[in-house]
């Protein structure tokens, strides 16, 4: 009688998000990188597939010399395999094909260099697959890849038929696909090792074809939770005896001669595909859930909790389909944003390389390949999947890793800059101003560009400004987040505490023009929860004037819209117009208004320029650390010298805000006025942060996401207010 065998390979995924804190990375490797390659090293029968993001191999190489010994001893003996993908783990289906093969062969030369091993695997960033992947992995000499069975579902596929490798085609290009199993993903570490070795020699048989597939990240091994404690230090008591689960599972797969440790070339190479296989559009399960609309992400928990719990309900749950992952940039604007950024800063770069075969000098020629070359390792940088999604990790709501993906976008935007400036012999000192539909939603934006400014201004949302980027520092002061609805907001447990959980009712832009009553309090505009009065605040503004004048862009945009009386609730006619004026560091906004006469509703009229205020969103991002920001104003006296918190909300009749990041060393600065001095005396500023409150691996979070800064002006027949902001 023949002995039954399973394949087992097992894969380990190391990631950091690209500039992610240099601690985090110190803890994770101590924690788990370490102690994870040190057990497998010790275990030379145990044959494991790594994967490594780009970034993060960089630093094991410039820091830890004795894990990157441990990987080559390894290599060389065989023990190990080492998978590739996109350098800095983008998501493949949002960026151009150019870029992706790009990323890949980086990764694929780097792991040649430094282990001379081949690259044959494709390790897909969130397990995010579309149908077209086997065209480009092929054109990079990439044989296979490995997703979840949560891609398979859809398909009819069996819970025994994913104990099996299969292949898939796009244009005729082929690539081996290989499901992780659920099972073993959900029992290791979290039950002792017995568990999962029952659960292999269920599935094992005689003719010894099959695997089972376990992928985990190396931070489960460790980082996560008491994953530490469980994995090196003491294990689970029933079954281990107490043993760590990392030692105990090689233990296991040692001692029991019928599971074969095996690599996944190895088992290519081995045993061919069960069959032809076309998967849909798909990533893990929960990332389907967490993609979803808030509102349909609600109903789809309750619904797939139904069916998976019901056993007789399992054919309709093997149906049921989340949403796709691209959705994330409808979901969160601010995604969008920084994704299409990254779009229209390649195509810049892309146009500064159709000017290179024009220069003569071969030595000037090479020069300047190295900074373009440079240039688009920036935007590759910026494309790190981390900051443009959000699930159990905090993801977009992580302001710095926001924040890094805008600096590697200006870093090469200056880079671009200086090219130009060279190409055509001007001065590096340029403005420009240009609509554009950015966003790709149908309607036109305009960005004005200097050496100094960018400004994005989107007219159909109020005429606001939703991008400010300081160039010499590379920052985005409007690296903002809206405080958005999530469907765990609603939740039922102790944990969360609805008090905290403020929302926005509109996208957190500069310029976003509020009109409500005399009587409203800072609470109530911090959390967002007032009347509005007015059409102008995500009103369509339209384009009267855009031009450029020496050194400066002039941009004027204008609504006629309506202001609804208090009393009566009958609605007001009003024209407001904005001018906003770039010229070197500083910009110029004007407000100009006027309400119509219009006989008869004097009184309409006269109550709503007594009763209401307007209002204007000045919202910005600082970067560096919180407890260095300072603020002060010229109206503002602060006792024994002592500077108030930033992030402190705070209120005063003043015309004037001054804030400073000391990180960075730059200065943001706000001055107001009116025609009339006795108006600009009456203006108040009101001041708060702007805190989501995120649910993240750590549990609730309260995560500081800018400063609004909220002046309001008394209102007139006719109105004129300036703003003045300067950046330094």
């Amino acid at each position: 009688m023949s002995e039954i065998r399973i394949h087992l390979p097992i894969v380990f995924h190391f990631h950091q998000p690209v500039d992610n804190f240099s601690f985090v990375i110190e803890d994770a490797y101590e924690k788990s990188y370490k102690p994870l390659i040190e057990n497998i090293f010790k275990n030379l029968e145990v044959k494991i597939t790594l994967h490594f993001s780009g970034n993060l191999l960089e630093w094991f190489l410039d820091n830890k010399p004795n894990f990157i010994k441990m990987l080559k001893v390894m290599a060389k003996r065989g023990q190990i395999e080492i998978i590739g993908g996109g350098y800095y783990e983008p998501i493949f289906a949002i960026i151009p094909n150019r870029d992706k093969i790009a990323q890949i062969k980086k990764l694929s030369d780097l792991i040649k260099k430094e282990f001379g091993l081949d690259v044959k695997g494709a390790w897909l960033s969130e397990r995010v697959w579309e149908p077209n992947y086997p065209s480009f992995l092929s054109e990079v000499g990439l044989k296979y890849t490995i997703v979840d069975d949560n891609h398979f579902r859809s398909t009819g596929i069996t819970e025994k038929d994913t104990l099996y490798s299969y292949v898939t085609e796009d244009e005729g290009k082929t690539l081996r696909i290989f499901l992780i199993n659920e099972k073993l993903r959900y029992l290791a570490p979290w039950k002792p090792t017995y568990m999962s070795i029952e659960y292999l020699k269920n599935v094992a048989d005689e003719k010894g074809d099959r695997c089972v597939l376990f992928m985990s990240d190396a931070e489960k091994m460790g980082v996560w939770g008491t994953t530490h404690q469980i994995c090196y230090i003491q294990g689970h008591e029933e079954g281990d005896e107490g043993k760590p689960f990392i030692p105990a599972f090689f233990e296991q797969i040692v001692n029991n001669k019928w599971i074969k440790s095996i690599t996944l070339s190895e088992y290519m190479e081995k045993f061919p595909a069960r069959g032809l296989i076309y998967l849909p559009t798909a990533s893990y399960d929960k990332m389907e859930e967490w993609v979803l609309p808030t509102k349909e992400r609600k109903a789809f928990k309750k619904i797939r909790k139904i069916l998976r719990d019901d056993p007789k309900k399992q054919e309709e749950y093997l149906f049921l389909k989340g949403g796709f992952w691209r959705y994330f940039l409808v979901k969160y604007p601010e995604s969008n944003n920084m994704h299409k950024k990254m779009l229209y800063v390649r195509e810049k770069l892309i146009q500064v390389e159709k000017q290179v075969n024009k220069i003569k000098n071969e030595e000037n020629k090479s020069e300047i390949k190295t900074r373009i070359a440079e240039a688009w390792e920036e935007i590759y940088k910026a494309q790190c999947n981390d900051s443009y999604w959000h699930g159990l990790f905090g993801g977009v709501y992580l302001q710095f890793l926001r924040f890094s993906v805008y600096a590697h976008l200006i870093n090469a935007e200056n880079i671009i800059d200086s090219l130009n400036s060279e190409f055509y012999s001007i001065a590096n000192k340029y403005i420009s101003i240009t609509p554009i539909d950015f966003n790709k939603d149908s309607k036109m934006d305009v960005i004005i560009e200097s050496n100094i400014l960018n400004l994005y201004i989107n007219p159909s949302d109020g005429g606001t400004i939703f991008e400010l980027d300081y160039k010499p520092k590379s920052y985005n002061l409007l690296n903002t987040l809206t405080r958005w609805p999530e469907a765990y907001h609603d939740n039922e447990d102790d944990e969360i505490d609805k008090d905290e959980v403020m929302v926005d009712r509109y996208k957190k832009s500069m310029l976003r023009i509020r009109f409500f009553q005399i009587d409203i309090s800072l609470e109530q505009l911090e959390t967002d929860h007032f009347y509005e009065f007015g059409t102008f605040t995500d009103g369509e503004f339209k384009v009267i004037r855009n031009e450029k004048d020496g050194k400066s862009a002039i941009l004027e945009l204008e609504h006629f819209g309506t202001v609804k009386d208090p009393e009566s609730g009958e609605c007001y006619p009003c024209r407001i117009l904005k001018i906003i004026e770039v010229e070197e560091n500083q910009i110029v906004i004007t407000i100009k208004g006027n309400f119509q006469k219009i006989s008869g509703e004097e009184e309409v009229l006269k109550r709503i320029l007594e009763k209401l205020y307007l209002g204007v969103d000045l919202p910005f991002f600082f970067n560096g650390d919180p407890n260095k920001f300072e603020w002060e104003s010229n109206q503002v006296l602060f006792l024994e010298g002592k500077k108030s918190s930033l992030l402190k909300p705070f209120e005063y009749f003043g015309h004037h805000f001054k804030a400073y990041d000391e990180s960075y060393k730059l200065n943001f600065e706000y001055s107001l006025s009116s025609q009339i001095k006795a108006d600009t005396d009456t203006i108040k500023i009101y001041k708060f942060p702007i805190v989501a409150y995120a649910f993240t691996d750590e549990g609730y979070k309260k995560i500081y996401q800018g400063i609004n800064v909220l002046p309001r002006f008394k209102l007139k027949k006719e109105f004129e207010f300036n703003l003045i902001i300067s950046i330094y």
